[in-house]
């Protein structure tokens, strides 16, 4: 028998002793502590253009090749129509038939944890694992025939994507060459994001901060703030913007323009 105030590790603790061998045990009933997660719908509306930049096809294709150290085909001749269809994230279409494109929910988050920072009392850590944004899972086409790979996207609503052409530079060091690149561009758009986060760990304020915060400083897609640009700038759209953007996404109104937009046509 052990001493008073020591544990004898033969002995069965107090909480071991009830259980029978083969006993079933319920781990989540004995959580004195559960996550509270509350679920969250917002829109994010569009201040400068939205570019799109997904891997085609024949990009990942021509990766796969060399990697296997495939023999080498000749080099097709240049299409920009395919490029610049290949850079949207394709989503098949609505009811009346058209084209609905979206963007990759990651690149959402990514955008949002931007502007975590511990520095701020909201650690980029705590908010990654604490936050989740609804998705599409969405197949698209491998380079390897048989593979599946579904992209989680979010809807892009606004207006048809505009090819655009741009001078880049490819290559790395001193073997860099001026290229250019056809990609997609909305103009006029905005994203209707949901999902849920642990009220625990971050409060709606703190939320909504970071949200509106990262708009500016990060923004999405190609050419944006964080990498030397100046697209894909949004902000979290108000109770009017809101009822403007259910509206059109729902047919019953049309595309809303940013107020960006309208000063510049008057």
């Amino acid at each position: 028998m052990a001493r008073k105030g020591t544990t004898d590790a033969t002995e069965p603790t107090p909480a071991a002793s009830k259980l029978e061998p083969g006993t079933e045990v319920n781990l989540g009933a004995l959580l004195s502590k559960k996550p509270i997660f509350n679920t969250f719908k917002l829109w994010l509306v569009g201040d400068t253009p939205l570019i799109t930049h997904a891997w085609s096809e024949k990009a990942k294709r021509e990766m796969l090749q060399k990697q296997v150290k495939a023999t080498k085909a000749g080099k097709d001749q240049r299409d920009p129509q395919a490029d610049f269809v290949s850079s949207l994230y394709e989503m098949g279409q609505d009811k009346d038939g058209n084209d609905i494109y979206g963007f990759p929910a990651t690149g959402v988050k990514n955008c949002i944890l931007s502007a975590a920072h511990k520095d701020k009392g909201i650690a980029r850590t705590s908010v990654m694992s604490a936050l989740w944004i609804d998705a599409a899972m969405t197949r698209v086409r491998p380079a390897l025939a048989g593979a599946v790979c579904d992209m989680p996207l979010v809807r892009i609503y606004g207006g048809a994507p505009e090819m655009r052409e741009d001078m880049v530079k490819i290559g790395s060091g001193l073997n860099k060459i001026a290229n250019l690149a056809y990609r997609g561009q909305f103009t006029v758009w905005a994203m209707n994001i949901s999902g849920r986060f642990n009220a625990s760990v971050i409060t709606p304020d703190a939320l909504a901060f970071l949200i509106q915060e990262s708009g500016v400083a990060s923004g999405l897609g190609e050419w944006r703030n964080e990498r030397k640009g100046m697209f894909g700038a949004f902000h979290l759209a108000s109770a009017e913007e809101e009822a403007q953007w259910n509206a059109f996404a729902t047919g019953k109104g049309q595309l809303p323009l940013p107020t960006s937009y309208q000063m510049a046509a008057e």
